[in-house]
């Protein structure tokens, strides 16, 4: 009998609960280290990973003092990706730009991130969904 790793344990946990739900995480395409970007000069990115994860629209309570807002939503998503490294996430349609790293749990399982979330006229160029 082989031991579930903690990632697939939580992912196991996550299908039966009804807040979570497909997320796809995005990294920037690469090619030889170097970013990728298409004849129009935008960035290009790779589907990294098929996970779960939700959403947190509830209003922030944490007061920042920044000249600008920093993410307009929580986005939590369990993944093996380096939280580094992620770049977008995609969940129910809508595809959420990483600003910061939020939070993460203790078995690097669990990572949430402050986002903004992309218009439908500004999807990003995916080159391996």
């Amino acid at each position: 009998m082989s031991r579930l790793s903690p990632l697939q344990t939580a992912k196991r946990a996550a299908k039966s609960n009804p807040a979570f739900k497909r997320a796809l995480v995005y990294i920037t395409a690469t090619d030889s280290g170097v970013p990728v970007y298409d004849a129009a000069g935008e960035l290009q990115y790779d589907r990294a990973e098929d996970t779960l994860g939700y959403v947190d629209k509830s209003k922030e309570t944490v007061l920042t003092l920044s000249a600008t807002y920093q993410g307009s939503h929580l986005v939590t998503v369990l993944s093996e990706v380096a939280p580094n490294g992620a770049a977008l996430i995609l969940i129910d349609g809508v595809f959420y730009e990483i600003v910061t790293v939020h939070s993460a749990n203790v078995l690097a399982t669990l990572v949430t991130y402050d986002c903004k979330s992309l218009g439908p006229n500004d999807a990003p160029v995916i080159r391996n969904a």
